[in-house]
């Protein structure tokens, strides 16, 4: 899918740079290469329909916070068969833009105030650079405080 999603960053013109390292499938291990904190991660959740969240990589997600903006009580964690399905990407590997079928978004606010970030790039060796504004733009994400 890394193909797909470098052709989807060229084809709408969307600033971008890649990182290729041998590990980058956590915020941890990227963040041995980039500053921790300046990581966007991408995580899949379901609470009957899936959507995802981006958020620092020094950051976890609220469940508590994410509620009532979801208006779901039951959040749980996306399986990864689910994540491959629905966004086209392994775990690891889920950059915050381009996926295969439209989630809703919550961007943390955090992550919001920052002007660009790295995040999963496609593959579990790669990292994309972007710009905030671009990953708000085509997620069409909700921003809200959703870390703890």
């Amino acid at each position: 899918m890394f193909k797909e999603f470098e052709e989807f960053l060229k084809k709408n013109n969307i600033w971008h740079e890649f990182l290729e390292k041998q590990d980058t499938s956590t915020a941890r291990k990227a963040g041995s290469y980039v500053p921790i904190e300046q990581i966007a991660k991408s995580i899949v959740f379901l609470a009957n329909d899936f959507f995802f969240v981006i958020l620092s990589g020094n950051k976890k997600v609220s469940r508590k916070k994410l509620r009532p903006i979801i208006d779901k009580e039951n959040i749980k964690l996306a399986s990864a068969e689910d994540v491959l399905r629905t966004t086209g990407y392994e775990i690891g590997a889920v950059p915050p833009i381009g996926h295969k079928s439209k989630m809703k978004c919550i961007l943390d606010e955090k992550i919001a105030e920052m002007n660009d970030v790295w995040a999963g790039g496609g593959a579990v060796n790669k990292l994309v650079h972007l710009k905030v504004k671009d990953i708000i733009k085509y997620s069409d994400a909700i921003v809200a405080d959703v870390s703890e």
